[in-house]
């Protein structure tokens, strides 16, 4: 459907003044569109998410250490919740996430002596880029966004403390 010009104009400026600057409105379809940043922490927050929870399958089985097999069964438990809650967001925000798959071969063919400090030094690595993709996230203007976020954020600063206390032991 297509709205007059003056129309959108109005819309944009009771956007502005309602503070919905994580908005904007398309002038051609009349439509509201997420902003580029929004957009982006979805896509990448998606492949992130992906990534470690693929990666953290394979070490409930691979680790050799109880205690990295049980804290890798805890990031697929919270990172398979995560997943949900942000392909709800995505879709009610009308973004359609990237389906990613980490590069699995070499994690199902590292001998075991050195899988558990591999996967331990990437899931430092991972949540180093989590932690700091989320905390910008926090301040989003949008408040979904903005609210599952800061949601989410303990738990990933949580795993990356844990990530980084086991990377002592190695």
């Amino acid at each position: 459907m297509n709205y007059p010009h003056s129309f959108a104009r109005r819309v944009l400026t009771l956007v502005a003044a309602f503070g919905l600057g994580a908005l904007t409105l398309s002038a051609q379809t009349g439509t509201v569109e997420l902003k580029r940043s929004d957009r982006h922490f979805l896509e990448k927050a998606a492949k992130a998410s992906q990534a470690e929870l693929q990666i953290s399958q394979i070490a409930t089985e691979r680790a050799g250490n109880p205690q990295v097999r049980e804290f890798a069964q805890m990031i697929v438990s919270e990172h398979q919740q995560l997943n949900r809650e942000l392909t709800d967001l995505a879709a009610a925000k009308g973004v359609t996430l990237p389906v990613s798959a980490a590069k699995l071969d070499k994690w199902s063919a590292k001998k075991a002596n050195e899988f558990d400090k591999d996967y331990v030094n990437e899931m430092v690595s991972q949540h180093d880029e989590a932690v700091s993709l989320f905390e910008k996230a926090v301040k989003s203007e949008d408040p979904e966004i903005a609210a599952f976020a800061q949601k989410y954020l303990p738990k990933l600063q949580a795993h990356h403390t844990a990530a980084k206390d086991f990377k002592k032991l190695y």
